[in-house]
């Protein structure tokens, strides 16, 4: 089910603070999904449609290592480097924005559509400055870049010919005086030029996710990178419990912490100890199991679920 649309304006306090420090911020943007994921710390990963093998894989390197470490990652829904770094956020647990340049209502491009519910689904939002029923046009792209890289203390650029729309996105993130990062390519690749011209600029030349968290001043050096990630995942554990032991009762929820603070747990020392017969016993199990919070051992054993702990 596609969340509704929210219409979030410039004074409202739920306005993104990284954009609204841009010139030309807009004036409202039209919003599906969580937009509390816009005031992260955000970074921008952008590059060519026409991406090459390393260019993908470098994306998923990166992109995983950001996640991982907390930052929301923000891009266009385009075909290519845009649809990885979005894709691999997703399958890493992460949180991920993408800045359309059509209204919310006309997804382009349309092949990406479930991605663009899968963004929504998982706890990101999509962002459209455009009225709802806006169809995609060429000059539109160009203004909503700016949108791209003001929703981010950074932008990564991947892979980009010398002059794109990814040169573009860059080009705005310098113009806000954002950092603008790049990884290193072949000089004789077409989708070197764009970067080369970015360097010469002052981008900021990186090999990996940690040292642009550690530029960004996420990371107080390059070593805390493990801790930072470990912190977060945690973090994602804690937020979890919390949201699927809101819905069960107290005595669920005291089945539950008996488990997790004892590791492993035997059925009947289980029965034992909080004084509860077998049928109450079974069935609150199977709620815990139902809701993937626990799962049985060798029959007769319980333990949190290895899932939790992403």
């Amino acid at each position: 089910m596609v969340k509704k649309l929210n219409i979030i304006k410039i004074e409202n306090k739920k306005y993104p603070d990284m954009l609204k420090k841009i010139k030309n911020a807009p004036y409202k943007l039209y919003i599906r999904g969580d937009e509390e994921v816009l005031n992260m710390p955000c970074i921008t990963v952008v590059g060519s449609r026409n991406m090459s093998d390393y260019g993908r894989d470098m994306t998923r390197k990166i992109v995983k290592e950001l996640t991982l470490g907390g930052m929301c990652i923000v891009s266009g829904l385009a075909v290519g480097i845009d649809t990885i770094a979005h894709q691999t956020c997703l399958e890493n647990n992460g949180k991920t924005v993408a800045v359309l340049g059509s209204g919310l209502n006309k997804v382009f491009p349309a092949e990406n559509k479930e991605l663009f519910n899968s963004i929504i689904k998982s706890g990101g939002c999509v962002v459209s400055e455009y009225e709802p029923d806006t169809i995609a046009q060429k000059r539109f792209f160009p203004e909503r870049n700016r949108i791209v890289s003001g929703l981010s203390l950074g932008t990564l650029v991947i892979e980009a010919t010398y002059r794109s729309g990814t040169s573009i996105t860059a080009q705005c993130a310098l113009e806000q005086g954002k950092k603008v990062f790049c990884i290193p390519n072949s000089i004789g690749n077409k989708n070197s030029a764009g970067i080369i011209n970015l360097l010469k600029k002052g981008a900021t030349l990186v090999t990996d996710g940690k040292e642009i968290m550690y530029e960004l001043g996420i990371l107080d050096k390059k070593e805390n990178y493990e801790e930072l990630v470990q912190k977060q995942r945690l973090e994602k554990i804690r937020l979890l419990e919390q949201e699927e032991l809101s819905q069960l009762d107290e005595i669920a929820v005291r089945v539950y912490q008996y488990i997790k603070e004892n590791k492993v747990v035997n059925f009947e020392i289980m029965c034992k100890d909080l004084e509860m017969n077998v049928q109450d016993i079974n069935m609150y199990l199977t709620i815990l199991e139902l809701k993937g919070l626990i799962e049985n051992k060798y029959g007769v054993n319980y333990i949190v679920r290895d899932e939790l702990y992403v």
